[in-house]
């Protein structure tokens, strides 16, 4: 029996629909699964056919970040890379990218929630940054898209405290577009994309241009940035025992090193 990918991309008539395939790690990202969702989400951008491209999660969660119990924590500076992909794409695609947020995203799974030109969400849904529980900075454009959407008093309160932000909070605080109960999501998620793809892609594409200049005018350095601190943190006294603080179940020790 041949396993499901970790990343699967179907196109039907005018949607792409990617969906993170780790259910049983909450689609925590490898290395192999961050590159197939760059992959697929630079090809959908490209694709002239394709007027909305949308992103969820098997199972119950959408994604759980990095996934630290399988040793990507090795990958350094390669992975910041592929997530700087990532984000480089859903923010440049020249059509509405949706976030399908069915369950918890955390880390990067927040980051790449955050990304995205619209988010509907399951009522049980929340982000959760996770890096400071780790001794990480937030990465995959993380900085820059939570202080966008919140302004900076509240994204430091966010990002450095790291306390979840439930869906219904999110919405009020505008970092995401809808909620509904379990018994709507899915109708709501159809609606919202298909309206989307009835509408006039190219007005679409310059709006989001347009809001991206202004809201997110210094991306390009903020991901670069990001990377650059987050390869010395890695290398890190805290990140080593924020690792070992997860693996164990126990609360982090950290030594400010």
């Amino acid at each position: 029996m041949t396993a499901e990918p970790p990343v699967l991309v179907a196109t039907a008539g005018q949607v792409t629909a990617i969906t993170l395939n780790r259910p049983d790690r909450l689609n925590a990202l490898t290395q192999e699964s961050t590159r197939l969702l760059a992959d697929a989400l630079e090809a959908a951008a490209a694709d002239e056919a394709v007027r909305v491209i949308t992103i969820t999660g098997a199972g119950r969660g959408f994604c759980a970040g990095a996934d630290l119990a399988g040793g990507i924590e090795g990958a350094g500076g390669d992975l910041i890379d592929v997530l700087n992909r990532i984000a480089t794409a859903i923010c440049s695609a020249p059509k509405p990218v949706v976030a399908l947020l069915n369950g918890p995203a955390v880390g990067a799974g927040a980051s790449l929630v955050l990304a995205c030109d619209l988010v509907v969400a399951q009522q049980d849904a929340y982000l959760k940054p996770g890096f400071e529980a780790i001794g990480l900075m937030p990465d995959g454009g993380g900085t820059a898209f939570w202080t966008a959407a919140l302004g900076r008093a509240a994204a430091l309160r966010v990002l450095l405290l790291g306390d979840p932000v439930p869906a219904a909070e999110a919405q009020r605080l505008g970092l995401v577009d809808q909620v509904h109960g379990p018994e709507e999501f899915a109708a709501a998620c159809a609606r919202t994309v298909e309206r989307l793809a009835g509408g006039p892609t190219r007005a679409y594409a310059a709006t989001k241009a347009a809001v991206n200049a202004v809201a997110l005018p210094g991306l390009a350095d903020t991901l670069a940035f990001e990377r650059a601190r987050q390869v010395e943190l890695l290398g890190g006294a805290d990140f080593a025992e924020g690792l070992a603080a997860f693996a164990e179940k126990r609360p982090p020790r950290f030594t400010g090193r």
